[in-house]
């Protein structure tokens, strides 16, 4: 789960915060196989992110400015899309449906049904 002070944080600088967080996965970020060739601790550093992502998209509306093409901000869609897709290959679960919500939770759907 989330805490507040952590959605705070982000709430309060999210380009800096996804910076410090998803900077050392670049590659996987840029790449599915990079994504699926991660440890699993690794993928659940992005997996959190991008439902901390989600979660401030949700209630404060903070997202990518795609308006702004300096905006180093992922899409929270976009991201979630992205550690799906890559957990979808490291199970071999290409049928997976997205349920929507919380992402940590449908990522432990996917990893624990293969």
């Amino acid at each position: 789960m989330i805490d507040t002070k952590e959605l705070a944080l982000a709430r309060e600088h999210p380009r800096g915060t996804e910076r410090r967080r998803l900077l050392p996965y670049r590659a996987a970020l840029n790449d599915l196989a990079a994504y699926a060739a991660l440890p699993e601790a690794a993928r659940d550093v992005i997996v959190r992110w991008a439902e901390t992502r989600r979660l401030i998209k949700e209630a404060h509306h903070i997202d990518r400015d795609a308006a702004n093409l300096a905006d180093p901000l992922l899409s929270a869609d976009e991201l979630r899309a992205h550690v799906l897709a890559g957990e979808r290959l490291v199970t071999r679960r290409p049928e997976f449906i997205d349920p929507g919500g919380d992402l940590i939770v449908a990522v432990a759907v996917l990893r624990g049904a293969h």
